[in-house]
């Protein structure tokens, strides 16, 4: 829409209307169909502004000579100004005329960035993106597939005890949100998952418990979380803990193992 608008405005300046200035009283002046204009205040007699025959204001400022030198015009944005009224937002003359150079050479910046002639670069830049896209879906799909295989291979390390079993495991490089897959993925309602992981150098710690074994995975990890120099939260079946001393994540892991299995006694 802005670029039909953009390009009506400009094919009427390069026509070069004529600019006529003329004063009358505020009455003749809107019987003559002249617009006032963002609510201003006009004495009784007022100065119009004609643009050939599109345009006719109260105006008190100075204007151009003629239409085409008002030119090239650049739409830039639009906003609503209230029930059926839009704000259109351009530049103008030489402004209008840097704002092409700058993009110009942006376009001109991307095509070289993407080795292809300026005009080729949206669609070769929509490939890129296609590709980026597709890439990124393999690595999440192969991601996904990494934390099934963890919850396969501990599921079948349950230790075992008289309210229930007990799964603990340190696995490196993996966020908060994995780690709580890889619990949800294994706990049933009478077991015990706490995992950690140290990840950009800090220390993550995860703790889910089933319902039947009647602990709360927060307390299993609240003296476990001081040696990360942490705290532990959430509520429920799962909770998580962290800290900045992954060099602790071991005795923290332990420490919060040890305590489970008292639990589970």
């Amino acid at each position: 829409m802005n670029g039909h608008l953009q390009t009506l405005v400009n094919d009427y300046l390069l026509d070069d209307p004529e600019v006529h200035v003329w004063e009358a009283t505020r009455t003749e002046a809107e019987k003559a169909g002249a617009l006032a204009l963002f609510g201003e205040k006009y004495s009784d007699t007022v100065r119009i502004v004609d643009i050939g025959d599109a345009s006719r204001e109260l105006c008190g400022g100075t204007h151009v000579g003629h239409g085409s030198q008002a030119g090239p015009v650049h739409i830039i944005g639009e906003s609503s100004i209230g029930t059926g009224l839009r704000r259109i937002e351009a530049l103008t003359g030489t402004d209008a005329l840097r704002h092409y150079d700058h993009q110009i050479h942006i376009l001109n910046e991307l095509a070289g960035l993407l080795n292809v002639h300026p005009g080729q670069a949206p669609d070769r830049l929509r490939q890129r993106l296609q590709t980026l896209t597709e890439a990124q879906r393999h690595l999440e799909a192969l991601h996904r597939a990494e934390l099934n295989t963890h919850v396969q291979h501990l599921a079948s390390q349950k230790e075992h005890f008289p309210n229930g079993w007990l799964v603990t495991h340190l696995i490196p490089n993996l966020t908060t949100p994995d780690l709580r897959t890889i619990a949800t993925g294994i706990l049933d309602r009478q077991g015990v998952v706490i995992l950690g992981t140290e990840s950009n150098g800090k220390a993550a710690l995860m703790a889910a418990a089933g319902a039947n074994t009647g602990l709360q995975a927060r307390d299993l990890l609240t003296e476990a979380a001081h040696e990360l120099g942490g705290g532990a939260g959430g509520k429920g079946p799962i909770a998580h803990a962290g800290g900045p001393h992954p060099e602790n994540l071991p005795n923290a892991l332990t420490k919060a193992a040890t305590q489970a299995r008292e639990l589970l006694k």
